[in-house]
């Protein structure tokens, strides 16, 4: 299942944008910035942006304006030489690799982080295995001086 059909089956939540450029969380009765907006969207929440007015969905546009915030803020986001490409690529070209092949890029890239990230916690656990292999070993058998199964003393001595 890829990221994008995961979310699907929740509900969007709705906003409303209004010509005095605010926008209202339907959900929860109060406006919110695009950085509220941003984190209800890293958290895993859809969102479905409409003008208030006609109801026209504006959502990638909303989206966009988010990564651009970022982009402002010095997160860079996005190379200056692929903006380059995009501004002077064919748009059929332009749409086709946004949709197609940089969606899929970026689905198999974040379950390709998840699988390391569950590798590198089973490393993690199996590399406690030989402590925990040494106390049991102590625990079962002893070390003279510790407990366990001391040696029993000569009788000839």
């Amino acid at each position: 299942m890829n990221m994008s059909e995961e979310k699907t089956e929740k509900k969007p939540i709705l906003i409303k944008k209004y010509q005095n450029r605010r926008l209202y969380n339907t959900e929860e009765s109060r406006h919110m910035t695009l950085e509220e907006i941003a984190k209800l969207i890293r958290e895993g929440h859809d969102i479905r942006v409409v003008d208030s007015h006609g109801n026209q969905d504006i959502t990638k546009q909303i989206l966009a304006q988010i990564i651009l915030e970022e982009e402002k803020n010095q997160k860079d986001l996005l190379p200056v030489s692929l903006l380059y490409q995009i501004i002077r690529a064919n748009e059929d070209l332009t749409r086709d690799f946004f949709e197609n092949y940089l969606h899929s890029m970026f689905d198999s890239y974040i379950a390709h982080r998840k699988l390391v990230e569950k590798r590198l916690t089973e490393m993690r656990d199996l590399s406690k295995l030989p402590f925990e292999l040494s106390d049991l070993f102590i625990r079962s058998f002893g070390v003279a001086g510790q407990g366990g199964n001391k040696p029993k003393p000569d009788k000839e001595g």
